[in-house]
């Protein structure tokens, strides 16, 4: 098993998965659902993340960024953080 040999109990979640998933939190709460708004991602991987695991994403609106911030629930750990610039914003938060 792949996991094992890079020191895992179990299978990880893809990173770039995790990501889209914040992405996506970030467009249908700041973008009204319009992918078209975002510029750029930038993103930090900081944990692993099971599948299985909830996600929930924070975050807040710095002008025409939105700086975002991914935790894992059963664990209570940040997994990933970053921001989203944004081309136009009228934000939901």
């Amino acid at each position: 098993m792949i996991a094992n040999l890079a020191g895992f109990s179990r299978p990880i979640l893809h990173g770039l998965c995790t990501l889209g998933f914040a992405v996506r939190a970030v467009i249908k709460c700041c973008c009204g659902g319009q992918p078209s708004l975002v510029k750029s991602v930038l993103g930090r991987f900081l944990m692993h993340v099971y599948p299985g695991e909830t996600l929930m994403t924070e975050m807040w609106q710095s002008e025409t960024r939105i700086i975002y911030q991914t935790k894992v629930k059963e664990r209570e750990k940040v997994v990933l953080s970053g921001a989203v610039l944004l081309n136009h914003v009228s934000s939901a938060l």
